[in-house]
């Protein structure tokens, strides 16, 4: 992010200022909280130094930088930064040397062993690493929602996203039941944990990241993640013998001549729009039933599906799908996204229309916060009602349709795909209807809440269970990843 900002004279002198929140340094300790490395270019002799710094940071750990410009430095001269590479921290070679070792007999004693590829493999260019392990020795593969098409989705070894009761339940059932959870540049987060519903334990599962790398209850400092692959690719791991994938991609079943005027439910919109990808696709999905229905939409190719698994922040679908098409203009984008995070982000439709952009935008229209409603319902789930497709009008430009039957919402697709313009399409499903997925995880939650109440964060008290410290959980817990 290269931003501009109040003059280094201004600055001295501390007046009231727009662009001010509430010190000159506000805005950039803002980024800060969201960055791997930030600098304000007040100096002209260490400004290229300050831009190589970040640079250099933002590529070594595939994360996010900040440089903030004051208005009167853009214009100032100044000397050409050296540029270099500065090379990681090499590996300690007696620590890589006993992890490989203990996960190596990890592995080889295990009977049912499984990788979770994560999303740092795409982002550190890692993935046919972790895929190498995997056909080497025959271990079968799963991804997090937020590592969802880091693998393609296709592959004979692959079963599925996993993230507890978010997961499909052969998949769960596979990885639940595991004695050794391979977790490769995984991120732990709520989502991965399918909101404490996940049996995965420190005990079972080892996990390597770009910044740390764990083996049972073991940690081992100065291994580099590249290098920790590496040697699992190069060691001698029992290759396993033919696996039966519980959880194999299908072809999504084409609408039968009976059902083409059957009342568009959630499930459906999903099943309708997988039998219109092809390997041109990307799937942008907002958070909400758009990115919890998708789960089971398999893409054939690695990076085809998007979405903000992590924050799940709602309205990031649409301007998401401009960075994809700006990213490569021939990708044609899918956009799924609920009423709700559409009223909040739809209108940056206008800046895909001004650069000829052609995505073509699924909005489920439920009236409203369909998934919070899931979870507890009241008026304030309710949306103002739009007349989404005269969006078309307001910005003038693009093609639109209203479906509400499984036929329209088919025809809808093959007339957008058709179609060198954008296309808004408005899926009319009942309030009630949400995802299988979304189904299971709220019925997950409500059991949860009258079977384990929370008593303390990251704390799970049976009744009449003598409370524990929240240093020390309980063996077999799920927040014990």
């Amino acid at each position: 992010m290269v931003a501009g900002g109040p003059s280094a004279v201004d600055r001295q002198a501390d007046p009231m200022l727009h662009h001010k929140v509430k010190t000159f340094d506000s805005q950039r300790r803002i980024y800060e909280e969201v960055t791997c490395a930030n600098a304000v270019l007040l100096d002209p002799d260490t400004a290229a130094a300050e831009i190589v710094r970040v640079v250099e940071a933002v590529i070594a750990n595939s994360r996010p930088g900040y440089i903030e410009i004051p208005y009167d430095m853009v214009e100032v001269p100044i000397q050409p930064g050296r540029i270099r590479k500065t090379p990681p921290l090499p590996t300690d070679a007696e620590s890589l040397a006993e992890c490989l070792r203990e996960s190596v007999d990890f592995i080889n004693r295990s009977r049912r062993p499984v990788l979770l590829a994560g999303i740092e493999l795409h982002r550190h260019k890692l993935t046919r690493l972790a895929l190498d392990i995997a056909e080497k020795f025959n271990i079968p593969m799963a991804a997090s929602l937020l590592s969802k098409s880091v693998i393609g989705e296709t592959h004979p070894l692959y079963i599925g996203v996993y993230g507890g009761a978010l997961s499909d339940p052969a998949c769960r059932k596979y990885v639940d039941s595991s004695d050794c959870v391979i977790m490769l540049g995984t991120l732990i987060t709520d989502m991965f944990l399918g909101i404490n519903t996940s049996r995965v334990t420190r005990q079972r599962s080892i996990l390597a990241t770009t910044e740390k790398v764990r083996v049972g209850l073991h940690h081992y400092d100065g291994v580099r993640f590249p290098d920790y692959l590496r040697g699992l690719r190069d060691s001698r791991i029992r290759r396993r013998p033919a696996f039966e994938n519980p959880n194999p991609a299908v072809e999504p079943k084409p609408l039968k001549p009976g059902e083409l005027h059957d009342r568009l439910e959630a499930e459906d919109v999903f099943r309708i729009i997988a039998l219109h990808l092809d390997e041109n696709s990307v799937i942008v999905a907002d958070t909400g039933d758009a990115i919890f229905g998708a789960i089971g939409v398999r893409t054939a190719k690695r990076k085809e599906f998007i979405a903000d698994a992590y924050y799940l922040t709602m309205g990031f679908s649409v301007p998401a799908a401009i960075g994809v098409m700006a990213a490569d203009p021939k990708k044609r984008v899918f956009v799924i996204v609920g009423d709700g995070a559409f009223q909040m982000t739809g209108i940056e439709l206008s800046t895909a229309a001004k650069y000829g952009m052609a995505p073509i935008v699924i909005i489920l229209n439920n009236d409203g916060y369909g998934t919070q409603r899931i979870i507890i319902d009241g008026k304030f789930n309710d949306l103002h009602p739009w007349d989404y497709t005269k969006l078309c009008e307001v910005i003038r430009a693009g093609q639109s349709s209203v479906v509400q039957t499984k036929g329209q919402l088919d025809g809808a697709l093959r007339n957008a795909k058709s179609s060198d313009q954008l296309y808004i399409i408005e899926a009319k499903i009942p309030r009630e209807s949400c995802s299988t997925v979304l189904k299971r995880l709220g019925q997950e939650l409500a059991a949860l809440r009258k079977i384990r109440p929370r008593t303390e964060p990251g704390i799970e008290s049976a009744p009449g269970r003598r409370k524990e410290p929240a240093s020390r959980p309980r063996p077999g817990t799920s927040a014990q990843v």
